[in-house]
């Protein structure tokens, strides 16, 4: 009989993707004057004072202008390398709405800007919450193959390296008796947005089952 699993209750969840250029936008003044991914953000509400611009010397891979949106829990930024997007307090059913702001932004850029994505990343990050359930018992097996005795291991954690992403379970570091789980992955440029959410959902949900939970 299969054990049943155990309540997983996301306290916090947060959502990162990038899409980095195939090659930069060595034009300052060009992304700074970004009118027209603020148009293609107006369906969602911003404003002139969600517009943020970054001073000081800056890398091509760093922010030189965000808009902010949905209350400031989604953040798009825009770089000479790369635009990205972070999202707060996320849950999978925000992802159509997520989605639809990735692809308007990537529409503009590509029409202005005549870039070309090389490569997507995609982060999950989770902190969990267990229900009746230690963090310590989910993955204390795992530790077994080590020869160390059980009432010395507070809590084994792992970190997977893949050659498309990792994946890391640990403890959570705004409080130790919940559980951290962060899911990344990369893509080809050629890859829609679509299909690497699927897939992120399709990882979360995999890692859970091995786990043994499910989150709320």
């Amino acid at each position: 009989m299969t054990a049943p699993k155990v309540k997983a209750t996301a306290k916090f969840a947060a959502f990162d993707y990038q899409a980095v250029f195939a090659e930069p936008i060595l034009d300052l003044l060009r992304i700074m004057s970004c009118n027209r991914v603020y148009e293609a953000l107006k369906p969602w509400n911003i404003s002139p004072e969600n517009v943020k611009y970054r001073a000081g010397q800056l890398s091509t891979t760093e922010p030189i202008v965000s808009f902010e949106l949905a209350k400031g829990n989604y953040t798009v930024s825009l770089g000479m390398a790369n635009f990205a997007f972070k999202g707060v307090n996320v849950a999978w059913d925000q992802a159509p709405v997520i989605i639809e702001i990735l692809k308007a932004t990537t529409h503009v850029l590509e029409r202005d800007f005549a870039i070309k994505v090389a490569q997507h990343n995609l982060t999950i990050a989770m902190q969990l919450g267990l229900q009746g359930k230690a963090i310590r018992d989910l993955t204390l097996h795992l530790s077994k193959p080590l020869g160390l005795p059980e009432t010395t291991v507070d809590f084994y954690g792992f970190l997977l390296y893949g050659k498309d992403g990792s994946v890391i379970v640990d403890k959570s570091a705004a409080d130790p008796t919940d559980l951290f789980v962060k899911i990344s992955k990369k893509y080809i440029g050629t890859h829609a947005i679509e299909e690497m959410a699927r897939e992120l959902f399709e990882d979360e949900q995999g890692l859970a089952n091995t786990l043994g939970i499910e989150i709320e």
